[in-house]
């Protein structure tokens, strides 16, 4: 029998150590009744770490519970009790990547209407694709000038429920082109105070003075109405 899992990383996105007990055993895919480690979602990676000593090299997300991929067979059981400890430095760097995809996202959308039409959060570098027809690369770096002028500030990061039907009555909470599922009633916002609020089920700092400054790597043309822009942090 399988149960929910709980997910720890969204009450708490800087614990990184925690006790569990096994719920399911699948092979090298083990479910916990609670958890820290991120499933794969929306463009940011599944965690890895290490269950009682073996390495957790992926995490995924199917329906509720969430498998922590491991390294070699365990030999766990179910019912058995567990420490669970995530990578905690790549963790950190891809919660500030979050956090400043957000920042850059909502002002090149306030800026020009565009939608995001796909991104992917690395360690090292990130990438947001934006359904955009015209790319001027002078007006996306002024858009980066600008938000990296925003992360010097002291802004807090929050997050909170918000249900659907609420939520749908402010559009721009939603910048993914890629609608939510209708099952789901209850979004998730993340907000930086006074900046942009987004619908969101990631990890992220708690204020903007730990991202760091954002520099572009480059730009791409991926289609007719598709913009890509690769960024990375700088310490």
């Amino acid at each position: 029998m399988m149960f929910m899992t709980e997910k720890l990383f969204l009450e708490d996105q800087y614990k990184n150590e925690f006790e569990a007990a096994i719920t399911n055993v699948e092979n090298n895919r083990v479910v916990l009744n609670k958890t820290c480690f991120y499933p794969e979602g929306g463009g940011q990676p599944g965690d890895r770490g290490e269950i009682n000593g073996v390495r957790v090299i992926d995490t995924k997300k199917e329906g509720n519970n969430i498998f922590h991929i491991v390294e070699v067979n365990p030999g766990f059981k179910v019912d058995d009790k567990i420490m669970g400890r995530i990578d905690w430095n790549r963790r950190y760097k891809l919660m500030r990547m979050h956090t400043a995809a957000h920042l850059l996202s909502s002002i090149i959308n306030k800026r020009t209407g565009a939608m995001i039409s796909g991104n992917q959060l690395e360690e090292d570098k990130s990438r947001i694709d934006f359904n955009l027809e015209v790319f001027d690369k002078e007006k996306v770096n002024g858009f980066v000038e600008e938000a990296n002028q925003i992360l010097k500030k002291n802004i807090e990061v929050n997050s909170y429920y918000m249900n659907r039907e609420e939520a749908e009555k402010t559009p721009d909470i939603f910048r993914l082109m890629k609608a939510f599922p209708e099952d789901i009633k209850s979004i998730r916002i993340v907000e930086i105070a006074g900046v942009d609020k987004q619908a969101d089920g990631g990890t992220h700092v708690k204020n903007l003075n730990e991202v760091g400054k954002i520099e572009i790597l480059k730009f791409e043309n991926k289609g007719k109405n598709n913009r890509r822009l690769y960024f990375k942090l700088a310490e």
